[in-house]
């Protein structure tokens, strides 16, 4: 259904959001896990499971090196890149809006292919103007070449309305879906601004999709659902699921207006972490539209369960959920309980209602962890290091999968350390830097269709291009593609969502800044003015917006730095995040925790940027925290919040089931201890 294909060796081991076979590691392969149960949804094949030793045979296989040869690797012959084709595709890329009377027009260039299938005509809907664009096809170019993976010009040029209808009116096809699954009118609806493309593709006759009307109320687009809805899509209960995600209570009025709704028995799943932070109004309607509140998620976990999970909801959403007859003391197949869910954040009114309730817990486990002692900045930092750097290539090994708190992070405490004088292993440096920039530049042609590989949305986005800064890498095909997919994934008040895995991709706050800042580090010299006014929509965002948690007044203090906003802005968000500085030295994650090293090493690093000296009080005693609480190995230990959303696997960074978020605790720690660090 997704164009999965298992008779190719390209396509079995490709995802859209990570590999789906990892060669030496079964336990995170998605492929493994899909064939073998329905943790991760329906078992597959769905005409019914294989043979036990059919599976175990493939897990074998995996686990030896998936070695697949390449005699019967059954891959299509590709035509080679036409040498005039990718010159001018680069000439393109690198003017914008190079002059058209610099561009040669002759048919059999025009439409030869470049690097991946692309074509020039493809390159000037991307990156040239419409009079270009036009030109190009008025010599003989193809409105309808598609590049190896199916993208067609038109997928290329749909946040310009401009360009879009010189391919429309020149014969682009409006309903022509990419090899990815994407049409025109789906992503047009899934963008910023997109609400004049969606009427081109509508006034010369693209299919009315439910596809497209979820996409828009997801965004909270309400005039885009008004258009499509009176075009004649018929929700299929995607566009009124996604308009009670997103917020968005008049899409949801409009949806329903137009069609009765049936029965949403799973909605609850949708609308609940991970997948969104939870709004207990639309927890309200999804129940009224007879949403089951004892309904499992694929991982067997309640409704319940996961409202515990939020930081956000308030208490009054569980004891709505334990009133519709949810099971107060259901386990996940973990054995754990919404009260398990709730403690990890500390003794809050949730717990309250929970054991008001009746629920029970399992008890927690007491693990000594002694920290080292007389510790100091420099032996802290030379522990710290040589760990982080051996694990990052490990757990992309083991994943297939760029990850925020092995890699990304890793890459900007490596290159921290080593401005300050620090060793660093410079072989693993390189290794990490060019296995990052090979994944983006793999991964363009799923960013130019709004496919954020690997998972994660904008924080994942943000966050790697912040890694390839710090490794010196320059702009290429692949920062140009991310900077766009960031630029369309905003929001009309000028956020970005995010989802809820807590503490690292559970603020809109985190979103909105590495956003800015993938921007204003990333964006094609002559189009920076085009965005200006996305950086402007996030200032106000962030300058506007209560935080809740140290995580949003840590990146809100980020944002505004990287944004560029007044001093007197500034100066206020660096004073709210001091002010929750507790006795210790440390910060917390949330009011009802205790300090621990990822929330004082965010913040440290926030306040430094945002211009508060090291040599400061408030910085000193966050480095005496830091200092008291890391442990001998190198690291600091936090306990996750978040519950998970993949197979879990071990990395090697120690702490077990905490080690991601430990890992991310010890790179914050780090980078605050090294910028205080003395100069050598």
């Amino acid at each position: 259904m997704s164009g999965y294909r298992l008779d190719r060796r390209s396509t079995a081991f490709r995802g859209l959001l990570r590999p789906n076979i990892i060669p030496g590691n079964s336990a995170s392969s998605r492929l493994y896990h899909r064939i073998s149960g329905a943790q991760f949804g329906p078992q597959m094949p769905p005409t019914g499971a294989l043979a036990p030793d059919e599976i175990e045979r493939i897990k074998r296989w995996i686990d030896g090196g998936a070695e697949w040869p390449d005699a019967l690797a059954n891959e299509m012959e590709r035509p080679a890149a036409d040498p005039a084709a990718v010159r001018l595709v680069d000439a393109i890329r690198r003017g914008g809006s190079t002059s058209i009377a610099q561009i040669p027009m002759e048919a059999s260039v025009l439409n030869a292919r470049a690097a991946g299938g692309s074509t020039p005509v493809m390159a000037a809907a991307l990156y040239g103007s419409a009079p270009l664009l036009e030109r190009m096809l008025d010599a003989g170019g193809d409105p309808n070449a598609r590049n190896d993976v199916g993208a067609t010009p038109l997928l290329w040029a749909l946040d310009d309305v401009a360009k879009a209808r010189v391919l429309v009116e020149a014969g682009a096809d409006v309903d022509a879906a990419s090899d990815l699954g994407r049409t025109p009118l789906a992503l047009a609806a899934s963008q910023f601004g997109g609400l004049p493309v969606v009427r081109l593709l509508l006034e010369y006759g693209a299919t009315p999709s439910a596809e497209a009307l979820a996409q828009a109320a997801f965004r909270g687009d309400v005039e885009s659902v008004r258009v499509l809805l009176a075009a004649g899509v018929r929700d299929t209960t995607l566009g009124a699921t996604a308009a009670l995600r997103s917020g968005c209570r008049e899409c949801f009025d409009l949806i329903a207006a137009a069609r009765p709704l049936p029965k949403i028995r799973n909605a609850l799943a949708t609308l609940l972490p991970p997948i969104t932070f939870g709004r207990l109004d639309s927890i309200r309607t999804a129940v009224d539209l007879g949403a089951d509140v004892r309904a499992l998620d694929q991982k067997g976990r309640s409704a319940l369960m996961t409202a515990a999970a939020s930081d956000v909801l308030p208490a009054e959403s569980l004891q709505f959920l334990i009133d519709h007859g949810a099971e107060v003391n259901a386990a996940n197949p973990d054995g754990e309980t919404a009260l398990d869910y709730a403690r990890r954040r500390g003794h809050t009114p949730a717990v309250d209602v929970l054991l008001r309730a009746g629920a029970s817990a399992k008890p927690e486990p007491i693990v000594d962890r002694p920290a080292v002692r007389a510790n100091t900045i420099r032996a802290a930092v030379e522990r710290s290091v040589p760990l982080l750097q051996a694990v990052a290539p490990q757990f992309y090994e083991r994943s297939g999968c760029v990850s925020c708190h092995n890699n990304t992070l890793t890459a900007m405490t490596v290159a921290a350390a080593r401005a300050h004088g620090f060793a660093v292993d410079e072989r693993l440096a390189g290794k990490e830097a060019a296995t990052l920039a090979k994944d983006v530049e793999e991964t363009r042609d799923h960013a130019l269709q709004q496919i954020v590989t690997p998972g994660g949305g904008a924080t994942t986005t943000g966050s790697i291009l912040m890694a390839l800064n710090a490794q010196g890498y320059a702009r290429a095909a692949g920062t140009d593609a991310l900077v766009r997919l960031l630029a369309l994934g905003q929001r009309s008040d000028g956020h970005w969502p995010s989802a809820y895995r807590p503490p690292s991709e559970a603020s809109e706050f985190t979103a909105t800044a590495v956003s800015v800042r993938g921007i204003v580090l990333y964006a094609p010299p002559d189009r920076r003015a085009q965005y200006a006014p996305t950086i402007d929509r996030a200032l106000a965002w962030l300058t506007k917006s209560d935080p809740v948690t140290t995580e949003d007044r840590v990146f809100r203090l980020f944002g505004l730095v990287w944004g560029g906003a007044q001093r007197q802005t500034l100066h206020a968000a660096r004073a709210d995040l001091v002010k929750m500085q507790r006795a210790d030295g440390g910060w917390a994650q949330l009011p009802s925790l205790a300090s621990d090293a990822y929330a004082t090493g965010e913040a440290l690093a926030a306040l430094r940027d945002a211009g508060l000296p090291t040599t400061d009080p408030v910085y000193e005693r966050g480095v005496r925290y830091l200092l008291s609480t890391q442990l001998e190995d190198g690291s600091w230990y936090v306990r996750k919040r978040a519950h998970a959303t993949q197979a879990f696997f071990d990395s090697g960074f120690p702490h077990g089931a905490d080690q991601y978020i430990s890992a991310a605790a010890t790179n914050w720690a780090a980078m605050a201890l090294t910028f205080a660090a003395p100069a050598r």
